[in-house]
C-alpha cells in the first residue's frame, strides 16, 4: 500500500506504530515518514532505530521531548519532530494550557541542536462529523498554537488538521498537508459520505469457497445453542471463516454474503473457524467450491464492509481491521480491477482470501 500510494504521488507518509514505519525503510521506501504512537522511553532502542532511519516522530510532551533529546545527543544529530496539540480528543498531544511551556523546551532544544520541529498537527474529536462546531473551534485553537509556537521562534513547515473525512468535505481545514487514511482504501470516513460520490472505490474484498452445502429439513437448529431454527426445509452452506478470521458474531441473520450472484444470510452462531450461510430453498447454480464474496466492491454486488460495519453497529473501519493475520492476502496492481487471482490456484483448500 505505500508503495501504491508514493506511486500515485503521495509525497508524505504516515504509520500510527514505529515498527510500521522501520518496516518500510527497511523495504527500501524513502519518502518522508511520520509516526506518532511509541513508549518514550530511556532505552527505547526503537525511537533510536527510527531517528537512525530518518523517521519524523510526533511529540506531545516535555517527557516525551527529553526522551527523544537524549537519544539525538546519542546519534550525533538532530531528531525531527511534528509538536501534537490536544484540541479535544483528549488522546495524544499537549494540551493548550501546557503548550507554551512544550514549545519554549523545542525551542531550547532547537537551539542546542538536538531536534529539529518541523510541523505542528492536531488530530479533531468531530474529525467524522464535519459539520459539528466542534472542528471549528478545534481549529481556532489548533491556529492560536501555530502561532504561539512561531511567537517563541520554531518554524514548522508543516501544519497538518485533516483526516479523511475533512479531506472530503472541508477544504478550508487542509493547512500544508493532510492525512488520508479510509478513503484510501474506498471506505466511508463518515456515515453520511457515500464513497462512490468521490470516486472511491473498496480497495479490499474477502472471499472464501463453499466447502459443503447440505439439505435440512424443517425445525433443524442451526449452530451453537440452536439460536436459529428452521421454518422449512433450507439449504445450508458452509464457508471456512469464524472469528478467529475476524468475522464478527454480531453478523448472524444479516443478509451480507454473496454466492452465485445473490445475497444470502449468515445463519446460526459464526463458530471460531467457520459459519453457514442460507441458501434457501433452492440452491440452483451454487456447488461446493463456489466463491461467497463475504465484502467487497459494492458495485459488483457484494456487500461493503460498511454494510458489516452498519450491521453490527459499528463501522467498516473496525472490520477490515478484524481481518486476521492468517488470511492469506493478494494484491492486484493499479488498474487490475477487483479481481483478486482464483484462490483454488493460490490458496490451499479450505481457506479464505483477502485481495
Amino acid at each position: 500500500m505505500a508503495r501504491t500510494a508514493v506511486a500515485a504521488g503521495a509525497d508524505w507518509l504516515g504509520t500510527a506504530q514505529l515498527a510500521e514505519a522501520i518496516t518500510l525503510r527497511r523495504a527500501g521506501i524513502t519518502v518522508p515518514i511520520l509516526s506518532w504512537l511509541y513508549l518514550a522511553s530511556q532505552t527505547s532502542a526503537a525511537i533510536v532505530e527510527a531517528l537512525e532511519n530518518d523517521v519524523d516522530l510526533s511529540l506531545g510532551s516535555v517527557s516525551q521531548l527529553e526522551v527523544l533529546e537524549g537519544a539525538a545527543e546519542r546519534l550525533g544529530r538532530p531528531g525531527v519532530v511534528h509538536l501534537e496539540l490536544d484540541s479535544g480528543l483528549s488522546r495524544g498531544g499537549a494540551r493548550m494550557e501546557d503548550w507554551a511551556g512544550l514549545v519554549a523546551r523545542a525551542r531550547q532544544a532547537e537551539l542546542a541542536g538536538t531536534l529539529r520541529v518541523r510541523g505542528v498537527w492536531t488530530h479533531l474529536a468531530w474529525a467524522d462529523v464535519p459539520v459539528h462546531p466542534g472542528n471549528a473551534s478545534a481549529v481556532a485553537e489548533f491556529e492560536d498554537a501555530v502561532r504561539v509556537a512561531t511567537d517563541a521562534g520554531l518554524e514548522p513547515q508543516l501544519r497538518h488538521v485533516s483526516s479523511s473525512a475533512n479531506i472530503l468535505d472541508r477544504p478550508g481545514f487542509h493547512f500544508d498537508m493532510v492525512r488520508a487514511g479510509l478513503a484510501i482504501y474506498g471506505l466511508a470516513p463518515a456515515d453520511y459520505l457515500v464513497p462512490a460520490e468521490f470516486g472511491l472505490r473498496p480497495v479490499l474484498s474477502v472471499t472464501a469457497p463453499l466447502v459443503m452445502i447440505k439439505k435440512v429439513p424443517a425445525g433443524t437448529g442451526i449452530s451453537y445453542e440452536h439460536q436459529a431454527i428452521t421454518h422449512e426445509p433450507r439449504y445450508l452452506g458452509l464457508i471456512p471463516l469464524g472469528y478467529a478470521d475476524g468475522i464478527p458474531k454480531g453478523i448472524s441473520g444479516r443478509p451480507v454474503v454473496s454466492v452465485g450472484g445473490r445475497r444470502v444470510p449468515v445463519i446460526g452462531k459464526v463458530c471460531m473457524d467457520q459459519f453457514m450461510v442460507d441458501l434457501g430453498p433452492d440452491p440452483a447454480g451454487i456447488e461446493v467450491g463456489d466463491a461467497a464474496v463475504l465484502f467487497g466492491d459494492p458495485a459488483a454486488g457484494a456487500a461493503s464492509a460498511d454494510d458489516w460495519g452498519a450491521a453490527i453497529g459499528s463501522h467498516g473501519d473496525e472490520i477490515i481491521n478484524r481481518i486476521a493475520p492468517r488470511l492469506p492476502r493478494s494484491y492486484a496492481a493499479a488498474g487490475a480491477g477487483h479481481r483478486c487471482p482464483d484462490y483454488q490456484e493460490r490458496i490451499p483448500a479450505g481457506a479464505g482470501h483477502a485481495g
